[in-house]
């Protein structure tokens, strides 16, 4: 289902979903301290990388580790999206840091003087991620996206909004909160695919919430089926609340379809409390 699953470190809501959201990925890579959140349910991580300025848990000896220096210019999350990007890309598998050395040393085009060395790998990752403009062929989960961190919060969506717009599926959790976030024309199809949705525990709650939050001032032709409030073909404005907290109909269960003309949307399930 999914090429990777990031865990960031923000807050998780329910570790059983998150436990069954991981068996869903290919590859599971952690973001510095989202490498606790992975380990305390049980869950080795393939990959960690980051600064090591928020990890509290001792890694098992399967999982790999990136150590990088803590003065850089992007977050552990992007660098970790930026790792999942390349791996998914490679036409090899990477399972090892020595085959992940070689496999960069060879996509690496740049002169440098002295070979390419420790300090070179994040750069390279982080211009590999921002310059890649077709990512239709990659599907991502990013866990634990929201916590205490605002910052860290909103930049996590934004650069999941960055995926989307280049093509890639997108969704974010917490265990229990279902987030998929859609861009461009995107014709009518299920909100959230039903193997997600299952895997979260949103399926035994009674009562949901489903929003649709414009990420730019630029979503046109948005619409909504399935749900107590419909939507045809409309704008959604920054300003205007229109698609928020939208119920399904008495009596039956959350199952909304969209479709897309234009823009960058975040559709939310969520309890209605």
């Amino acid at each position: 289902m999914f090429d990777c699953a990031v865990a960031l470190a923000g807050m998780c809501a329910d570790i059983d979903g998150v436990t069954r959201l991981c068996s869903l990925a290919d590859i599971l890579i952690a973001a510095d301290g989202g490498a606790d959140n992975l380990l305390s349910a049980g869950i080795d991580p393939d990959w960690v990388i980051g600064d090591n300025d928020s990890a509290q848990i001792s890694l098992p000896e399967k999982s790999t580790q990136i150590l990088l220096a803590q003065d850089k210019d992007y977050t552990d999350g992007e660098l970790a999206l930026s790792l999942a990007l390349f791996l998914a890309e490679s036409d090899v598998k990477i399972n090892t840091k020595d085959a992940l050395w070689s496999a960069l040393a060879a996509a690496d085009s740049s002169d440098h003087d002295d070979g390419f060395i420790d300090e070179d790998l994040a750069p390279f990752l982080v211009k590999n991620f921002r310059q890649t403009k077709d990512m239709s062929d990659f599907s991502i989960l990013l866990l634990f996206p929201f916590g205490k961190r605002l910052d860290h919060s909103w930049t996590n969506v934004l650069l999941a909004a960055s995926l989307a717009r280049c093509g890639a599926l997108v969704y974010l959790s917490d265990g229990f909160t279902l987030v998929r976030i859609i861009a461009d024309k995107v014709p009518l199809q299920a909100a959230f695919d039903p193997q997600v949705l299952a895997s979260t525990s949103l399926t035994s709650q009674s009562e949901l919430a489903f929003s649709a939050v414009p990420l730019d001032d630029n979503v046109q032709g948005f619409t909504v089926k399935g749900m107590k409030w419909d939507l045809d073909q409309a704008d959604l404005a920054y300003n205007k609340s229109t698609a928020v907290s939208n119920r399904p109909r008495e009596g039956e269960k959350p199952d909304p379809y969209i479709s897309l003309e234009t823009g960058t949307v975040m559709l939310i399930l969520t309890p209605a409390d």
